[in-house]
């Protein structure tokens, strides 16, 4: 029998044995349950063979995103030189950018993440396929000479790729660290961009990245891109369910009288939400939209800031190497700064502030392109690079804290998969709008078309408005519909399912328990 210690703030069961070691099973007055007791190193032990710890896993989910980020960060660098050296379209071009973010986000991020969390996948395999799958996508990639290849090499497999060492960095983050992720989510997602940094000045530089050489760069990348995901895998784990800090006191965090700042301002979820629960609540529903908008801006930004800088003829000079490479770079570092800020004044409010600044800064980059002040420009591509990666650091942040981290891959992954709307209209929908208000027709958007396609300002202005125009409704559906879910919310959430609600912090047979049981022979 398990001796069950309770009092008005929670429940505690005694010693369990696991294969890690021993735990407490802890139930606030919610029913939310914490496992206490638990060493990473004793986790990591059995899972990995050798201990290592959380700090050392946040480095191997720092490896994960910076090595995957390259095909993302790089392509609008990269893609211009490609594109006249195979004689592809600007469309077509841009449907690569397209394909890729369709299976980054759809195929990788959700499909993978289910079999990770039904146990059916490790983080270990996964990053060796996606280690596998980066050489063979920068050989094809390197060796387009139709789009269809590219499609196929870069988009399909590069997306695979990329998506396996995003989806697996983030869950390392958010479970290891339930009780301090704000900055470390944000350090570790923000080498999503400047992991591309050091590709990119290659990449824009004439003398480096031109025709007679741009393939042996390009299989050059591909190989340490792969290396740097497969020493990735062997720094990284996934935590047990409810696994806790055994340092942090979850009773005294629930309720709400623990001394930490972050867990002050964003204290954990108030239940675990399965991915039907987290659809079936006003905040799931309003998450999906306001990522989606926000990062359709955000991705705009990725893709359409250097073409844009090099149709306002800052092409080849310091300032577009500067805008372009210092783009990624403030998208990298802003990251953590926004999750250490996020950490004081909250998640949501912190969100909000972000996708307003990322809207009015790309007027501020349109105005200064427009007037071919190339300084300027690159200055305030360099300032709202600084939070347009905010969406992607938030979506994780958000998921996590709102709710709980037992099915934050899954959860996390479903409002990612609408990245590719986004990617639709950085990359496909924005170029497509641009050709057509530029005057060309169909010809110019399928390929067709045999002469020179000159965009108009009008056609920049368009886009870029429409993009501000995302973010900033992003930015009011955060503020007005975003709000932390209660534990009455939840049980609403379960009714409209038909699943049972208990009663409040009743302690019920838990799967947690039974497992652990099976596993040890019981407990003592």
């Amino acid at each position: 029998m398990f001796n069950i210690v309770e009092n008005n703030v929670g429940s505690s069961v005694g010693t369990i044995k696991s294969p890690y070691g021993s735990y407490r099973l802890i139930k606030d007055k919610n029913g939310r349950q914490y496992r206490v007791g638990e060493r990473p190193e004793d986790v990591t032990k059995k899972i990995l063979g050798y201990r290592i710890g959380r700090r050392t896993m946040v480095l191997g989910a720092w490896m994960c995103f910076f090595f995957g980020s390259v095909l993302e960060y790089g392509w609008g660098a990269a893609s211009t030189l490609v594109i006249s050296h195979y004689h592809w379209s600007t469309v077509e071009g841009f449907f690569n950018y397209t394909v890729y973010v369709l299976f980054e986000a759809t195929v990788a991020a959700y499909i993978f993440s289910r079999l990770r969390e039904k146990g059916l996948l490790s983080l270990r395999r996964m990053l060796w396929m996606g280690s596998a799958l980066l050489i063979i996508a920068y050989i094809i990639f390197a060796n387009s000479f139709s789009p269809w290849i590219s499609y196929v090499g870069y988009a399909m497999i590069g997306g695979l790729a990329s998506g396996l060492g995003y989806a697996a960095g983030g869950g390392v983050i958010t479970k290891w660290f339930p009780d301090k992720r704000g900055w470390r989510l944000g350090l570790a997602n923000g080498a999503w961009a400047y992991g591309a940094v050091p590709f990119i000045i290659i990449y824009t530089d004439p003398s480096l990245f031109y025709p007679g050489d741009f393939q042996f760069i390009l299989y050059m990348t591909g190989t340490i891109i792969a290396v740097g995901l497969l020493v990735a895998s062997f720094l990284v784990c996934d935590a047990p369910k409810n696994w806790w800090p055994a340092s942090v006191d979850p009773l005294v965090v629930a309720a709400g009288t623990s001394k930490s700042k972050e867990l002050q301002a964003n204290p954990p979820a108030v239940a675990q939400f399965t991915t039907q629960e987290f659809f079936a609540t006003r905040q799931g529903k309003a998450q999906m939209a306001s990522f989606t908008l926000a990062l359709a801006a955000s991705l705009f930004n990725v893709a359409l800031y250097a073409p844009f800088g090099a149709a306002m003829g800052f092409g080849g000079g310091i300032a577009f190497t500067v805008g372009a490479a210092g783009f990624a770079f403030t998208d990298g570092i802003g990251r953590p700064t926004q999750g250490w800020i996020s950490s004081f004044i909250g998640r949501r409010k912190a969100v909000t502030i972000f996708y307003l600044l990322m809207g009015i800064g790309g007027l501020g980059v349109l105005a200064a392109g427009l007037a071919h002040q190339a300084i300027i420009w690159a200055i305030l591509a360099v300032l709202t690079g600084a939070v347009s990666g905010s969406c992607f650091v938030f979506d994780w942040l958000i998921i996590s804290d709102y709710f709980g981290e037992n099915y934050v891959a899954t959860n996390w992954s479903v409002p990612y998969m609408l990245k590719v709307f986004g990617g639709a209209f950085g990359g496909i929908g924005a170029t497509t709008l641009l050709v057509f208000i530029s005057g060309y027709g169909w010809g110019a958007v399928l390929g067709t078309y045999t002469g020179i396609v000159s965009l108009t300002d009008l056609s920049w202005i368009v886009a870029f408005l429409i993009a501000t125009i995302f973010a900033l409704v992003a930015a009011a559906l955060v503020w007005f519909y975003e709000k932390k879910p209660t534990i009455e919310e939840y049980y609403k959430a379960r009714h409209k399912l038909g699943l049972p609600t208990p009663a409040r912090g009743e302690l019920q047979s838990s799967p947690e328990l039974t497992e652990s049981n099976e596993a040890a022979g019981g407990a003592k």
